[in-house]
């Protein structure tokens, strides 16, 4: 033991070798909480029901089964959403905290975009007919009229897509 504490190059290596080995046992709790790539067997929308049943696959074939709740698109350009529910303690990795899957802006702001551009369009038309002043206030109807009626994009998944789940935690239940 006298030997080991006077030696500096086998001191260091023994710190080496205990923090590696460290780094290895941490490392290795982590590991059971990683994620799990899944691939879905049907195609999943917001315009399906609350409570549609779903399946998944992962690499070595297991199948993961549960439900979608789901929140169409609105009038106003309000986007659909929707939220996986698996049977299994695994959830969801996604930008929402709570797990949503939303549409994208995308087709959102063309739509927008669009009614703007109709709105124009009614303008110039009627500008030489009713003049410039009433030509506005018929634009900015076509243009609220489009918007107000117009619906938000829904959120669909594709079968063959893949999401990414990761283990749920789990808590004991209370015991007074």
């Amino acid at each position: 033991m006298a030997t080991i504490r006077r030696n500096p190059v086998l001191t260091d290596f023994m710190w080496k070798a205990g923090f590696v080995l460290t780094c290895f046992m941490g490392f290795g709790a982590v590991a059971e909480a990683q994620a799990v790539t899944l691939t879905l067997l049907q195609d999943l929308s917001s315009k399906l029901t609350t409570g549609t049943t779903f399946r998944a696959t992962d690499a070595a074939g297991r199948v993961y089964s549960g439900h979608v709740v789901t929140h169409p698109a609105k009038r106003l350009l309000r986007r659909g959403s929707m939220m996986l529910v698996f049977d299994e303690a695994v959830a969801p990795v996604t930008k929402d905290p709570e797990g949503m899957i939303r549409a994208g802006n995308k087709i959102r702001l063309l739509k927008l975009g669009a009614s703007l551009a109709a709105a124009k369009l009614a303008d110039d038309a009627v500008d030489g007919a009713i003049g410039a002043t009433k030509a506005r206030y018929v634009g900015a109807a076509v243009s609220a009229a489009l918007i107000l009626f117009q619906r938000g994009g829904e959120s669909t998944l594709h079968k063959g897509d893949t999401i990414e789940v990761e283990p749920r935690r789990t808590f004991p239940p209370k015991t007074d």
